[in-house]
């Protein structure tokens, strides 16, 4: 039986490097099963034999061979999946992807019109964005909430007449909000993506290829109640979370928020339902600097600062989440992130990306903001009109000449200056063997 769960939980907007630290934390525990929560937009890289990975819907323990449970506040990609288990076979011959994963019965599924009906979302809002990833997670959620009769749960994948009339009423839904839009409402620009949508969503043959390979999910992906999983396996489990609690659907930074709850206390519901009654560690992970890809404020954004901070593909830019953002660390706003779950608090913070920092020598952040020229009062409000107008307090300190044991203890005695939550792992680069543990 489970008896000791960590739940590791992205402190900002996303993109923290959770994937990193559950698979440095699987091995340091020796964890038996990661828990997916969230959705299946996310994408968390991992280090490996055959260089990097990154995971959606499966574990960042995989490439370990560590099991992984999507457990019921996950929203799937049924295709998503399938393309994702093609994927690790062709990494690694060795991983058996479907042996190693099972599902809640009462996961939600998103599907290829609900991806539709987020892109001509967005597409039709132009240049005033709301921020999606594009893959239709939240507005499946969104009918879960809106619409229960048409959502399609896992276990409705196992019944061919029901699947086919969910389907199709997803598709007619989709159909009657956007069937009939004229590329003329989109820009110029997106209307090669305008018309594949809706091809994609006027097509009989497109259906009936959806259709099969659902079924196909059916059959490939096994069910398990949460209760029978947490009892299946023995030790130690990790619950690997999506998003940031700075887009959770209610105490996020709106409009720039997504369907779906993001603060790790939601899933307390889901473990006490499964009747856990074991030891919750909850570890907060953040950048060594701030990063955005997608829609929202970055009060400390400095577009000088991505040839410094952004590796490799990291500065790719792409439709539906933009450009890249970076700026200084901004221990206002992760002061900010942490407190929306107070009284419930984080035993440990694991900060990400210092290697990036150490190539710069010094490390730049801010304490506080400024509007309008005076200081903005402790008491004030963080939303996201208000850090559109602010001006961030940047410090810059020196990084003392220190090894990286010694430097992580550095960071752990500064970041207690500004922070209550103790640092806990610092971060020196992608490979599980970079991850310090203090």
């Amino acid at each position: 039986m489970i008896n000791k769960i960590y739940r590791v939980t992205d402190l900002g907007p996303g993109d923290g490097g959770k994937g990193g630290v559950v698979q440095a934390l699987a091995r340091k525990i020796n964890a038996s099963l990661v828990i997916k929560e969230g959705g299946a937009q996310g994408s968390h890289g991992v280090v490996g034999k055959n260089g990097k990975f990154a995971f959606s819907q499966w574990g960042c323990g995989t490439l370990d061979n560590v099991p992984t449970y999507i457990s019921p506040n996950f929203v799937i990609s049924p295709i998503g999946l399938l393309n994702e288990a093609a994927a690790l076979e062709a990494y690694d011959a060795s991983i058996r992807p479907w042996s190693l994963l099972s599902a809640s019965p009462s996961c939600i599924c998103a599907t290829p019109y609900h991806q539709v009906w987020s892109q001509l979302y967005e597409l039709i809002l132009k240049d005033k964005p709301h921020g999606t990833v594009g893959t239709g997670v939240g507005k499946a959620y969104h009918e879960y909430c809106e619409k229960p009769p048409l959502v399609i749960y896992l276990r409705d994948m196992q019944h061919f007449e029901l699947l086919r009339k969910k389907l199709s009423a997803n598709r007619e839904r989709v159909l009657k909000m956007y069937g009939d839009c004229s590329v003329n409402e989109v820009l110029p620009e997106d209307a090669k993506i305008f018309e594949e949508c809706q091809a994609l969503l006027h097509s009989e043959v497109a259906f009936e290829e959806i259709f099969e390979m659902f079924l196909k999910l059916g059959q490939l992906l096994r069910q398990d109640e949460y209760t029978a999983v947490l009892y299946k396996f023995d030790g130690k489990a990790i619950i690997e979370r999506s998003h940031g609690v700075l887009t959770d659907n209610v105490v996020g930074l709106r409009p720039h928020v997504s369907n779906l709850r993001t603060l790790p206390g939601i899933s307390d519901m889901y473990l006490e339902r499964a009747g856990y009654r074991g030891e919750v560690v909850d570890l907060g992970v953040h950048r060594a600097y701030e990063i955005r890809h997608g829609a929202g404020p970055i009060p400390t954004a400095d577009a000088t600062m991505r040839s410094s901070l952004l590796p490799g593909s990291h500065k790719l830019t792409n439709r539906w989440q933009g450009e890249v953002r970076v700026g200084p660390l901004d221990l206002r706003l992760l002061k900010h992130a942490i407190s929306l779950t107070k009284p419930w608090r984080y035993d440990g913070l694991c900060l990400t990306w210092f290697d990036q920092i150490i190539q710069n020598g010094e490390w730049q952040f801010a304490t506080d903001y400024k509007l309008n020229g005076r200081r903005l009062p402790d008491s004030t409000e963080l939303n996201a009109e208000l850090l559109y107008r602010v001006e961030p307090m940047i410090t810059t300190l020196p990084l003392p000449d220190l090894d990286r044991e010694e430097l992580a203890k550095w960071c752990q005695k500064f970041l207690s200056l500004y922070i209550d939550v103790p640092v806990r792992l610092v971060s020196f680069g992608p490979a599980p063997g970079d991850k310090l543990f203090i």
